[in-house]
């Protein structure tokens, strides 16, 4: 969501002015033909960078922040074209966040097709999360055609509140692109691999030195002011990744910093999430006819999981026969149930006084009453926030508005966003079930069906 790198227009000169600063810090490739390069771009519209990165994640709020990357994000989606409506409402909801989702795929866009089977785990693609010290291995590594981009997809969740480096390696030792050749690194990269100011210790734009190296790359023969802001936040980038232990997260884990063709890291939320990936299986199990269950990643506080009950106080949990609902039979649209928290499994368990009628369709909601043992309250899966957005997920042509949803998965999810929509937008939903879009923190419709 942030930064790019070095493309096919990026000139043989360019990168050699970038080699000759970092000495032995980046391996000789050859010369003819441009090799293919892991893309770290800042200045392109719209970055080619990887993602995410904790280069959005405000250090003042800790929460996530598209204005750091130039694109702030209204407070009114449906008075902007800049973004379609419905990717301005799902990074209005990221902006709540202290980190990124724990199923979020991290990617690296290349300058051109990289051979796959050089996407090594824990060899070339070298995964850390820096907390636990520990190399990351449940990940699935593919080249990404319709980006140009490797793409990482976390096996299981991301851990809560952890900050992950993702370093890949290149040249000599590295991954490869189709063709065979080495894949190198961009000119931003190698800058932010050098060991030394790349302002020469200047503090701000204005004092800094015009005959500075780094400089000179940035500038291309024009050192204007311009540039000079560029290097500042590049330096203070190379600091970041210095003061949060990329690159010695990436030494620990056999990938020296001369190898690094690019390297990015990101922080998971903290809070609590009940997880719903449809695309992976990642959805409700139902151990028994009359029986739910909706796993959790994260600790649970089971006084604050309550069901509700038609005519009764509001409950966290709420569920609602659809199809019932949808034939206007109401008083079996809300059927009656209890709900707990299950500590030994991971999961909100829901029990029906009756077996769930065959063929029904149950929509399930949370709200965000239910809190973790510290009183902080759980957070949305994306897929949940998706489902209860007011704009559309797919455009007149079939495609996906939201960037990094599959335009098959847009189209299945917004045939349930369409139906939710109207439950959400009727006068009475709301007010009987205290269930909004606001704090909805789950929302799935499914035919429930058991599994052994």
């Amino acid at each position: 969501m942030l930064e790019p790198g070095c493309r096919r227009r990026c000139t043989r000169p360019t990168i050699l002015a970038v080699i000759s600063i970092a000495g032995a810090c980046t391996p000789d490739v050859g010369s003819d033909p441009t090799p293919t390069a892991m893309e770290m771009d800042l200045t392109a519209t719209p970055p080619r960078a990887p993602q995410p990165t904790l280069l959005i994640v405000n250090p003042q709020t800790g929460h996530i922040d598209f204005s750091l990357a130039g694109t702030p994000i209204p407070d009114d989606c449906s008075a902007q074209q800049a973004l379609t409506e419905a990717q301005c409402q799902f990074d209005q909801w990221l902006q709540t966040l202290n980190g990124f989702p724990s199923v979020t795929p991290a990617s690296a866009p290349a300058s051109g097709p990289l051979d796959p089977a050089t996407l090594t785990l824990g060899a070339n693609v070298v995964a850390v999360a820096a907390q636990q010290g520990t190399l990351m291995t449940d990940l699935a590594a593919r080249f990404d055609t319709a980006s140009s981009s490797l793409t990482l997809t976390p096996l299981h969740p991301w851990a809560l509140g952890e900050l992950y480096w993702i370093g890949v390696r290149g040249y000599e030792n590295g991954i490869r692109d189709t063709g065979g050749g080495p894949v190198v690194g961009s000119p931003t990269m190698a800058l932010l691999k050098q060991d030394a100011s790349l302002t020469c210790d200047a503090s701000d734009p204005a004092s800094i030195d015009p005959h500075c190296p780094a400089l000179q790359v940035v500038a291309q023969g024009n050192p204007s002011m311009a540039a000079k802001e560029q290097l500042v936040r590049l330096e203070g980038i190379r600091m970041a990744f210095i003061a949060k232990g990329g690159f010695a997260a990436m030494e620990a884990a056999q990938l020296p910093k001369n190898e690094i063709a690019v390297l990015w890291g990101f922080p998971i939320h903290t809070n609590s999430v009940p997880v719903l990936v449809p695309s992976a299986g990642a959805v409700p199990r139902v151990p028994a006819a009359d029986q739910i269950l909706v796993g959790v990643q994260g600790p649970v506080d089971p006084a604050t999981v309550s069901a509700f009950t038609a005519g009764g106080p509001p409950g966290s949990v709420v569920v609602v026969d659809l199809t019932a609902l949808a034939t206007g039979e109401l008083a079996a649209a809300f059927p009656p149930v209890g709900a707990t928290y299950l500590a030994t499994v991971g999961a909100i368990a829901i029990q029906a006084m009756q077996p769930f009628p065959a063929g029904h369709q149950i929509g399930l909601f949370f709200t965000d009453a239910i809190h973790s043992p510290d009183a902080a309250p759980l957070v949305a899966s994306p897929v949940s926030v998706l489902l209860t957005l007011t704009a559309p997920l797919v455009d007149a042509g079939g495609h996906s508005t939201v960037s990094g949803v599959a335009d098959a998965d847009a189209t299945a999810l917004e045939a349930g966003r369409a139906a939710l929509s109207s439950l959400f937008d009727s006068p009475i939903f709301t007010p009987m079930t205290g269930v909004s879009r606001a704090n909805a923190i789950y929302a799935y419709a499914f035919i429930p069906m058991v599994m052994p």
